[in-house]
């Protein structure tokens, strides 16, 4: 496993090369110290053990696919627990070695991935490249992939997001752009239906403190033309805005530790609802993701 750094003088990032892991990204706050707001882990052979996903990338499909799934009419098992297929199984990309060369693009490094076919019962070849940019106060994560016969690709990356290091995530104030969420059954798979945040806990339209309420949710975005979620801490005074051009993004509030995902992707269960965007990438075609975090200091009288 080897480690990589990235400083633009604004932002500085560490990543690892097993799972293209996000290990670390500071960033200044409103007394001038430098902040590590990814909540990983201490040592990067702690990744190795795991069962959390700390900022890897998420593949071959991120989020729960209920087993069999659908391709082009034919129906393809797939491994799975109890029916369910998590963030790409014990073998999912988190858990891979990636390749790692420097980018064309400046303060950028390319994280490269072959999964061949049959992985996770999925068919095709799938290479992925992912890069990660800092660009003055952002960073920029960009998927691509492509394969040799159709298959289904949902890519995301799970890092852990805490904008004091390691304050309480209940005073962390959340906004989400989203009038909609999916409704999940008890296993936490889309049922297919979408549901509206109106008086409910997910209302998050206006921002509001996380509090107690914990997450674990599709959310539909609004639209892909502004921010889809704002992070704020007054303690430290960083905001953090996410941008994506996918439909939503699983917001992600583990039970154990202080922390908040933002995990932009396309619908789960998608290759059983027709109804959702298709997620079937086919062998002409290039699948693409682009997902940027955007820091700033905000000073509240």
């Amino acid at each position: 496993m080897k480690t990589y750094i990235l400083d633009n003088g604004i932002l500085k990032a560490v990543f690892l090369s097993y799972g293209a892991i996000l290990h670390q990204l500071w960033v200044k706050d409103k007394n001038g110290e430098q902040v590590n707001v990814i909540q990983g882990l201490e040592s990067p052979k702690d990744y190795l053990t795991d069962t959390w996903s700390r900022g890897a990338i998420i593949g071959r499909y991120a989020g729960r696919l209920e087993n069999p799934i659908q391709i082009e009419g034919k129906k393809i098992p797939i491994d799975h627990q109890n029916g369910v297929l998590l963030h790409g199984g014990q073998n999912g990309w988190n858990t891979q070695p990636w390749k790692v060369e420097h980018n064309t693009k400046p303060n950028s490094f390319q994280f490269t991935h072959h999964c061949p076919n049959g992985t996770a019962g999925f068919p095709g070849n799938v290479r992925a490249q992912i890069c990660y940019q800092l660009k003055d106060n952002q960073l920029c994560i960009n998927y691509q992939a492509t394969t040799d016969t159709p298959t289904h690709i949902n890519l995301t990356n799970h890092a852990y997001f805490n904008l004091n290091g390691n304050s309480p995530i209940d005073n962390h104030q959340l906004q989400i752009y989203a009038d909609r969420v999916l409704e999940l059954k008890n296993t936490l798979v889309p049922t297919g239906k979408m549901i509206s945040v109106k008086n409910t806990a997910f209302d998050y339209r206006t921002k509001k403190n996380i509090g107690q309420h914990r997450l674990d949710d599709y959310f539909v975005i609004n639209s892909t033309q502004r921010e889809v979620a704002s992070l704020y801490l007054p303690a430290s005074g960083i905001e953090m805005k996410t941008y994506t051009n996918q439909p939503g993004v699983v917001v992600f509030t583990p039970p154990h530790f202080d922390a908040i995902c933002f995990e932009t992707q396309k619908f789960s269960n998608a290759p059983n609802i027709p109804s959702f965007p298709s997620t079937l990438l086919r062998p002409e075609a290039v699948y693409e993701q682009k997902t940027k975090y955007v820091f700033s200091l905000k000073n509240e009288l």
